[in-house]
């Protein structure tokens, strides 16, 4: 007999679950049927004829034990302590919990009568948590943190099983959250495995219609309102996540919880598109065809991933490699290959330097001539073609040519019958920032914002990256006449960018840049530090710290610290920002000169700060905070 200590982290083989268990199963139900874990816990768990129900528990020397340690008792070789946690639900059947397990130790070349796996339906004993239940008696809230912990960090390696894989199961269930979230935690290896019949299905997905509903799902994890069977299961895991957080209310909110959520949905995006990323390279090695959206799928991804030097290459060798196979297969004519240019270029103009922005611009109109050629250009891809065109006319300041595009391509996109896509609400977002700064209507301004969010809303888009974006320009336009409802707005978009795991993104940089320049524009000069400063420091993080976009927000921090009196704090800051002008406009010599525009107008502006903060013309201002009530609301909660 094992130990009290060893029981409880005793694991089962992935080989006995296949050839002994799965058969005691059928023979318990019949053949052909497929059971789930509370259907298998009435009646093989804790019933009288259980396979543990006459043995004696090692952890508490009673009758009835758990069924790992029966077959520990009865069946020697087939346990041992785990190597593996299972973080999975008891809604799954037993064989898409095995033969996933099984499937599992073949791609990765694992012995299965070596795999030893800690699953709390086999592992835990059955009998006294049903009895415990009876009786009402639950585990303090000490013992349950000690055994949770001392599982979790002897396996060190969590396997989480997502079935099916657009709606997982364990996504709602308050153990499953917490189990990936104390794996990020911990730094414990973490696995995501999909059934095979699953793992078709997504790679289906890749194939056709891309990623973004699941990824849009992961979104929507929120620990506080995951289910659990034990409401003191809930509470224990809720009370150890956030001590301070109000068990009792449904709707109180939680800074820590919200951390946890972004965490997870963070590991979640990330194993999936590790995923598609494998599949799509074993496949390539092997000499195999993989459909050309594929590629762009993937990347995207990537590229939705946290802002990492390492995801942005992993996307570009995948645009790359599409690329090559397009051309080696002779595919280059085709829809599939007007759609990959037409990615390869945003990816290119969004992601590169001087070299990738002139690229991306070639592979733009590669694309363009290309649809052209095919009589697609009254499609949903065409429209987001021009979105695309007309984003970057209004880099180069040519604002003319930017409404003529957006507009042809709203025009576009609607005769495609494309108001359902991303695309349109992008454009319409666009276009009412355009109006909005170019002092069109405000009526007419709000109608194109409202419209867009509704488009968001319709599609499900709520906890997009997108709809994030939205949400920041809404605020930057009414914080003029509305500021408590642009700090609601600035606070929502922020929980949308924090939820979809997107606060570690050149867009979510872009947000606190808006809050900061907001609080400047009232006055709160701390409150705009305080924001400047997180998003300085999370774009020389993320490696931005080169781009336009960061020159000009040192040169607004700098604008910051010199009123606040940090003269020399100011005075090396405006050095900076000067030095990263005059870098890209070294590096842009041969440009255009409307590629250059709005460098060497940032630069002429950053001078002009330079010089009145060296003449001590900027004037040192008290705290102007009008309504501190509301101030506070605005959305240190949702950092």
């Amino acid at each position: 007999m094992s130990t009290p200590e060893e029981s409880e982290v005793l694991g089962l083989s992935v080989a006995y679950m296949v050839s002994t268990f799965l058969g005691e199963v059928e023979k318990e139900f019949g053949k052909h049927t497929d059971p789930n874990y509370y259907e298998v816990n009435k009646r093989m768990l804790f019933s009288d004829s259980a396979k543990g129900r006459k043995l004696i528990c090692p952890r508490d020397q009673r009758e009835g034990c758990s069924y790992v340690d029966a077959v520990h008792l009865l069946e020697k070789g087939h346990t041992a302590p785990a190597t593996i946690m299972l973080s999975w639900s008891w809604h799954y059947t037993v064989k898409t919990v095995v033969f996933a397990l099984a499937r599992w130790c073949r791609v990765n070349g694992k012995n299965p009568a070596e795999v030893f796996v800690w699953q709390c339906a086999l592992c835990n004993n059955q009998f006294r948590v049903e009895e415990n239940k009876a009786k009402g008696q639950w585990e303090s809230f000490e013992t349950f943190k000690a055994l949770f912990e001392k599982r979790m960090d002897h396996t060190s390696h969590i396997l989480s099983l997502m079935a099916p894989w657009d709606c997982p199961v364990n996504t709602t269930r308050i153990w499953c959250v917490f189990e990936k979230h104390m794996a990020v935690v911990k730094n414990h290896k973490f696995d995501v495995i999909l059934p095979e019949e699953e793992d078709a299905k997504f790679q289906h997905a890749l194939e056709t219609s891309g990623m973004q509903p699941i990824w849009e799902l992961f979104s929507k994890v929120d620990i506080q309102s995951a289910q659990a069977t034990s409401e003191i299961d809930r509470r224990n895991i809720l009370h150890l996540v956030d001590p301070d957080l109000n068990l009792d209310d449904p709707k109180a909110y939680s800074k820590r919880c919200s951390k946890l959520n972004a965490e997870v949905v963070s590991r979640l995006q990330s194993m999936f598109a590790m995923l598609a990323v494998d599949n799509i390279n074993k496949r390539v090695d092997k000499g195999k065809h993989v459909p050309l959206p594929a590629f762009s799928h993937a990347a995207w991804l990537l590229e939705s991933l946290r802002a990492e030097k390492q995801n942005l290459e992993h996307a570009h060798q995948m645009y790359v490699k599409g690329m090559a196979q397009s051309e080696r297969e002779g595919t280059t004519q085709t829809m599939d290959h007007a759609r990959l240019l037409m990615k390869y270029s945003a990816h290119l103009s969004r992601n590169g330097q001087v070299e990738g922005m002139t690229l991306g611009k070639e592979y733009h109109y590669k694309a363009d001539e290309l649809f052209k050629q095919l009589g697609a250009t009254v499609t949903a891809e065409y429209g987001e073609l021009l979105k695309d065109r007309a984003n970057a006319k209004a880099v180069t300041g040519d604002y003319d040519g930017q409404l003529e595009t957006m507009l042809e391509s709203r025009r576009v996109l609607i005769e495609a019958g494309a108001r359902h896509t991303r695309a349109y609400p992008n454009v319409i977002k666009s276009l009412a920032r355009y109006y909005g700064y170019r002092k069109y209507p405000r009526d007419e301004v709000h109608a194109l914002f409202d419209e867009a969010r509704d488009c968001w809303i319709a599609i499900g888009g709520e906890y997009s990256v997108g709809y994030g974006m939205l949400l920041k320009e809404m605020a930057v336009f009414v914080a003029g006449e509305d500021s408590n409802r642009a700090r609601e707005l600035f606070q929502e978009a922020q929980r949308v960018y924090i939820a979809a795991g997107c606060n570690q993104t050149s867009d979510y940089v872009a947000l606190l840049k808006s809050i900061g320049t907001f609080f400047w524009e009232e006055k709160d000069y701390t409150e705009a530090k305080r924001y400047q400063l997180k998003a300085k420091h999370s774009a020389e993080k993320l490696h931005f710290s080169h781009s336009m976009q960061h020159a000009v927000l040192l040169k607004e921090l700098g604008r910051t610290l010199a009123t606040l009196g940090e003269t020399e704090e100011a005075k090396q800051v405006l050095a900076e920002s000067q030095a990263i002008l005059d870098r890209l406009l070294e590096e842009r010599k041969d440009a255009p000169p409307g590629d250059r525009g709005a460098i060497f107008r940032h630069l002429q502006k950053t001078k002009s700060l330079q010089v009145q903060v060296d003449a001590g013309d900027l004037a040192v201002h008290k705290q102007a905070r009008p309504n501190r009530n509301s101030r506070q609301k605005s959305g240190k909660e949702g950092e």
